[in-house]
């Protein structure tokens, strides 16, 4: 089978897709599949996007692009679709057999190219467009550029073959928006390995690099601070607690809102709270295994159009983790069952704070772990394993 792969977006080294991404190419190859991979670049000497994947079976085409604000929603709109416009071009050119689309709101151009080049469409949903950006507050929900954007991803939703999103919530929301179920499969992201990773205090790099104190309880957030992570609810958290001296918050991360936690933490007057730059992704699950919770928080019903790419990962670590993604999610129930961590609602920092709380005083042996439901959902080989499945029952 010959797949395309067109990718409007520009690489990010920091991106917690990259190795999900390198992950199903590489099945794609195993499985005996060729890929043609469009991909923007800024400079002709960029090749991160290339995964470090070198195979006589994947064929690489740069597309020059420029890079566009991550906040200015018009900007990057305008080259993303100017740049979906040539790779539709180029599809054209080409003779492969399936689109496995990386859905965007530029994707328009490069779906309706492979329908109309009679080419099957797998596209796959890392989060929802448009109603993300309304939850990010970039756009207002059902105004005008909503509807716009939505009319588009309608033409993707009708013209898939087959679609992937990453949690039942994702596909409950599709199927919503009247997507048949049935051609919709869900498939966690999954962590770096198929193994529960330990890692003790005494060989963790991410504690000897910040000294971290084996008699703190830390609070970890690490990931994106941005506008759909709601990081704002961890610092509150951390308000509720900060009489707790062997409490510690640690922020990790970098991202559109920032400098707004910043300041939020210094306005509060919080020395309970940490904020530390992003880390090199080699030391994702030191961080994790570091904490005494790990924290993922969305905004109210974020869950809806978005599962956090680390959510693999920090399972993985075995170590207690609170999602701020609200009860009534189908989530917050996959992990009730596997007894794999809580979900709290996603706007009361008192509820979050009690929970850490409760955590820190239980026993090791009684604190909730992620190992059953990491490998019930979570695992490398079997959700790679799933990709291929899907393009195989194209045919």
């Amino acid at each position: 089978m010959k797949i395309a792969i067109a990718t409007t977006t520009l690489f990010a080294e920091s991106s917690p897709f990259n190795h999900l991404f390198k992950d199903i190419l590489q099945g794609f190859l195993d499985a005996g599949h060729s890929i043609i991979r469009i991909a923007a670049v800024e400079h002709d000497d960029d090749d991160g996007y290339k995964l470090e994947i070198e195979d006589e079976r994947i064929t690489y085409i740069p597309v020059r692009r420029k890079s566009a604000a991550h906040g200015n929603i018009i900007s990057r709109y305008l080259w993303d679709n100017w740049t979906a416009i040539r790779m539709a071009r180029i599809l054209k050119k080409i003779d492969a057999d399936v689109l496995f689309e990386d859905v965007c709101y530029s994707s328009f151009w490069t779906v309706r190219m492979a329908k109309q080049k009679g080419m099957r469409v797998v596209a796959m949903l890392q989060d929802i467009w448009p109603d993300n950006a309304v939850q990010s507050g970039l756009i207002k929900a059902n105004g005008l550029l909503y509807r716009y954007f939505e009319c588009w991803q309608r033409f993707i939703y009708r013209h898939a073959d087959k679609m992937v999103c990453i949690s039942d919530d994702m596909k409950d929301f599709i199927v919503s928006k009247g997507v048949q179920a049935e051609k919709i499969s869900v498939i966690y992201n999954w962590g770096y390995s198929d193994e529960m990773v330990d890692i003790p205090w005494e060989e963790n790099e991410f504690v000897k690099k910040y000294n971290l104190q084996k008699d703190v309880f830390y609070v970890i957030y690490a990931g994106n601070i941005g506008k759909m992570q709601n990081v704002e609810l961890v610092v509150k958290a951390a308000e509720c607690l900060k009489d707790k001296e062997d409490i510690c918050f640690l922020i990790i991360g970098g991202g559109a809102k920032e400098d707004a936690i910043r300041q939020m933490i210094e306005e509060l007057r919080l020395q309970n709270v940490q904020m530390l730059p992003l880390q090199p992704s080699c030391l994702a699950t030191s961080i994790y295994c570091a904490a005494g919770v790990n924290v993922i928080p969305l905004v109210p019903d974020g869950v809806k159009t978005a599962m956090p790419s680390k959510t693999g990962v920090v399972l993985s670590c075995g170590r207690p983790v609170v999602f701020a993604f609200g009860k009534d999610c189908s989530f917050a129930k996959k992990l009730d069952e596997c007894k794999a961590g809580f979900c709290v609602d996603a706007a009361d920092p008192h509820e979050l704070a009690d929970e850490i709380l409760r955590i820190k005083t239980l026993p090791v042996e009684k604190q909730p772990s992620g190992v059953y439901m990491f490998k019930s959902c979570f695992k490398k080989s079997v959700n790679v394993m799933r990709y291929g499945e899907v393009l195989d029952s194209l045919f």
